[in-house]
This record gives C-alpha cells, sequence and structure tokens, in this order.
C-alpha cells in the first residue's frame, strides 16, 4: 500500500510536471523547425549523428533559443531535459525567496552593488552544477523510499510527451494540409 502511495505521488509531482515541460519543450522543438519528424527523439541528440534535420546540438546553439540552448547545454534528451527543469525550479525559488525576503529599499539597492553582482554568478554557477547532477539534489527534496521509481515516471512521462508532441505536430501539419486542399 505503501508503494502504491508512492507511485501516485510520484504521477502528481514528477509524472505530470515533466510531462508538461517535456511536450511543451518538444512541441516548440517541432515548431521552430529544430527537430524533424523524420527523425527519432532519441536519435536526435547523438554526437555522432551527422544529419542535418536536427539542430538541437552544440554546434548549432547559438542559434536556438533561451531554454533549447540550455537544454543541448546540459545534454539533452532526458537527461538534459530533467537538468534544465531542476535548473529552472532551483532558480526560480532563489528568486521568490528574495522577493518575500525584501524588507525595503536598502535590499533593492544592495542588489547593484558589485558584491551581489559576484554572488549572483556564483551561485547561478553553482545551481547549474546542481542541475547538472540532478539526481543527488532530487532525493533531498522529495521523501521517498521509492527514489528509482520517481526516476522510472519521470522518464516515462518524457516518453510518452515526446511521442504524443511528434503526433500532435503531425496532426497540426495535416490540418494546415487539408485546409489547403480545400482552398
Amino acid at each position: 500500500m505503501h508503494t502504491l502511495l508512492d507511485i501516485l505521488r510520484a504521477i502528481l509531482f514528477v509524472g505530470i510536471p515533466v510531462g508538461v515541460f517535456s511536450f511543451l519543450m518538444i512541441y516548440f522543438s517541432y515548431q521552430k523547425g529544430y527537430l524533424s519528424t523524420d527523425v527519432e527523439l532519441k536519435d536526435a541528440f547523438k554526437k555522432k549523428n551527422n544529419n542535418t534535420q536536427s539542430s538541437l546540438s552544440r554546434k548549432h546553439k547559438k542559434d536556438l533559443l533561451f531554454l533549447h540552448s540550455k537544454w543541448v547545454t546540459f545534454g539533452g534528451g532526458f537527461y538534459g531535459l530533467i537538468a534544465l527543469l531542476t535548473f529552472i525550479i532551483i532558480e526560480l525559488t532563489q528568486v521568490v525567496n528574495f522577493l518575500f525576503s525584501i524588507t525595503g529599499w536598502q535590499d533593492i539597492i544592495a542588489l547593484f552593488s558589485l558584491d551581489t553582482l559576484i554572488a549572483m554568478i556564483i551561485d547561478s554557477i553553482t545551481n547549474m552544477i546542481k542541475a547538472a547532477i540532478w539526481f543527488s539534489y532530487w532525493p533531498d527534496k522529495f521523501n521517498t523510499e521509492n527514489f528509482v521509481v520517481w526516476i522510472l515516471i519521470a522518464y516515462i512521462s518524457y516518453r510518452f510527451a515526446a511521442k504524443y508532441a511528434m503526433r500532435y505536430t503531425l496532426y497540426q501539419r495535416e490540418q494546415v494540409n487539408d485546409e489547403t486542399i480545400e482552398q
């Protein structure tokens, strides 16, 4: 019974957010032309892939949108996507914590000091390292004995979202083609 509740918590706290984030990232990769529906997502990030149908790579990183560039920076695929999501959550948590800790103008003015700027850069680098080793970051955040199950549910959600994003993209293209033919 405890394992079943843990699986349900994993679906709620990991499966759904990872699935939604994966769908959005992959869907916009198709829409922006970074990915081709002719290439399987698992093959799009391979280093030996000389296929020009995927521009989600380190050599095209400067041409990508910010989030897609960071996804590639973290390695792409499932691992990179979870690292990116972890980085976003860490950064947003820190921003929210800062906003709630503001007690007056002196806190806002302190943001413009050199010390604060250096601290922010160091903090951002630290957050990138934490995100890159996300598998050691999240066990402290989720009180579970079955962390492997949580990773499995996240991976299943990622794969399901990737397939759905491709199918939805193909469906939209068919709709556009049907409308074009009718006109």
